[in-house]
């Protein structure tokens, strides 16, 4: 009887991962990020699904849904230029003209770290700081000659990211082969079938990262984003459950989001505040704070 369950626990564990798996197109949708710094310029605009929020060149931040306004920021000014950026303490920043200090700013200062300006499931929302990442390091002057992870100023305009994970979800790989999990651009993050979590430059079929150790096998792993931001790349044998790898660390519960950087990175973020939930008391609990810079 023992043997039967045996049998049966590999069997019974992979139904219910292909129960909870979540879909993924792999489509890299449209972000801002604190670092490495990103820019939307007036009259640019980041749009995910029927979501677009755009920004005017006199600094008129608004957010539509199927091409309806959903969210005034009331940010216009006089100017005819305009700049916007997510900073590190969290807050989105307006620049206009060519000034080099900030005049208008979108939400509460809270602590330094990396933040993410993203859009979720038909909502747009700020989330940070970043709990963990893998360590790759964002794209300098030194690597310019690369051809997908060099310098690039289109860069700077614009963020976009892939979701790996959202908390609660699950990724299964296999033992026949790589596992495509996340897409930006020419960089995937896959499972492998050595159950090791990678990323991988497509473009020179390179590895960019991956986590150690490595099964000596094939073997059929899972990837979970825990509630509590924890990151387990796990298996099963005829014992049950073992961990090969875990990135994080345990925090708060929290609605956690596990991305992939155009340049390799994969990063964890909880969620700090809503921008835009659908809800008809959004646009009353977001207000555009202005404030009035003193120059000598």
């Amino acid at each position: 009887m023992a043997h039967h369950h045996q049998l049966l626990l590999p069997l019974i564990l992979a139904l219910i991962l292909l129960l909870i798996l979540p879909s993924s197109s792999h489509t890299a949708t449209q972000a801002m990020f604190s670092m490495p710094l990103q820019f939307l310029f007036g009259g640019q605009s980041l749009t995910d699904g029927d979501l677009t929020l755009s920004l005017s060149k006199d600094c008129g931040l608004i957010l539509y849904k199927t091409g309806s306004p959903v969210l005034n920021f009331n940010t216009s000014t006089t100017t005819s230029y305009c700049a916007l950026f997510v900073s590190d303490k969290g807050q989105l920043i307006l620049i206009p003209d060519n000034e080099r200090t900030p005049t208008q700013t979108i939400g509460k200062e809270t602590s330094t770290g990396r933040y993410a300006l993203l859009f979720i499931d038909g909502k747009l929302g700020i989330f940070g700081p970043a709990i963990w990442n893998n360590g790759v390091q964002p794209p300098t002057l030194f690597n310019i000659d690369k051809p997908t992870l060099g310098l690039n100023h289109e860069k700077l305009k614009t963020g976009s990211t892939d979701y790996i994970l959202f908390s609660g979800n699950i990724a299964t790989g296999s033992a026949n082969g790589d596992v495509v999990i996340a897409q930006n651009g020419m960089v995937t993050t896959v499972i492998t079938n050595g159950c090791a979590l990678a990323v991988k430059d497509d473009a020179t079929d390179s590895t960019i990262w991956h986590s150690w150790p490595t099964s000596s096998e094939p073997t059929e792993c899972f990837l979970e984003l825990k509630s509590n931001g924890e990151l387990l790349l796990q298996g099963y044998n005829e014992s049950g459950v073992y961990t090969q790898w875990e990135g994080g660390h345990a925090a708060r519960e929290n609605l956690y989001v596990c991305l992939l950087r155009y340049f390799g990175r994969i990063a964890i973020y909880g969620r700090r505040t809503w921008l835009y939930d659908g809800s008809s008391a959004t646009s009353a609990a977001v207000v555009a704070e202005k404030i009035k810079m003193v120059t000598a």
